[in-house]
């Protein structure tokens, strides 16, 4: 039987006595899609940090790919989500005056490769994600949708289990906006645990599983109603 990519079981993050999430309990199976969904302020971004490493729960449990993060040090947690973790937001973060090329090859900078096979890497994800022509464009030569395309092909070009999408459409106009839903789409075809964070309930009606939070309650899985919380 293989291990969840993440679990979450009675997670709480507080700040001073304002509850951002409360008791989640979730479950995320290797090769899902699926949706967390919710109205701005609902804990879904608190969600995203914790499921992301980038901030750890003040009670309850967080495993990631089988390890109890907070039996993990800064460093080993570091190690874990650069090997296990994909990152995509809203805001491109791509350097002005930093071509396509480089920009995604800084994904895998501390893996320890060598430029040349950095570069080769980021050659094929751009190919990839069909800008293979882009290699050489600095972000303002690019449209809204390419810049997102950079930062999904800068995220999965070391080839992360987990994917996370925060708001991935949320700057595009719509048609730019179904580009990258299609590619991340194709990316959870091809094996890729992908979670997308959303207030759009149209994108997370059209994902496999939808997970609804309010108030920083889970209130709704549409797959696993076991893992509503208490």
């Amino acid at each position: 039987m293989k291990t969840p990519i993440v679990e979450l079981s009675g997670v709480s993050k507080t700040y001073g006595d304002t509850a951002a999430l409360a008791n989640a309990r979730l479950v995320v199976e290797r090769g899902e899609m699926l949706a967390i969904v919710g109205p701005s302020g609902s804990g879904k971004s608190t969600m995203l940090n914790i499921m992301g490493t980038l901030s750890r729960p003040t009670s309850g449990t967080l495993r990631i790919d089988g390890h109890d993060v907070n039996h993990l040090s800064d460093r080993e947690l570091s190690a874990l989500r650069a090997a296990t973790i994909g990152f995509v937001f809203q805001s491109f973060h791509l350097a002005p005056g930093v071509p396509a090329l480089d920009s995604v090859a800084d994904g895998i900078l501390y893996g320890g490769r060598p430029l040349r096979e950095r570069r080769r890497r980021a050659r094929q994800t751009l190919q990839q994600v069909g800008l293979g022509h882009r290699l050489y464009n600095e972000p303002h030569q690019l449209s809204g949708g390419e810049q997102q395309r950079v930062a999904i092909a800068r995220a999965i070009v070391g080839a992360p289990p987990l994917l996370l999408a925060d708001e991935p459409t949320g700057a595009l106009d719509s048609r730019s906006g179904a580009i990258v839903m299609a590619l991340l789409n194709e990316l959870h075809q091809n094996g890729t645990t992908v979670v997308v964070i959303t207030h759009d309930r149209d994108i997370a009606a059209s994902l496999p599983r939808q997970v609804s939070i309010k108030d920083g309650r889970i209130e709704l899985d549409s797959t696993r109603p076991d893992q509503v919380s208490a």
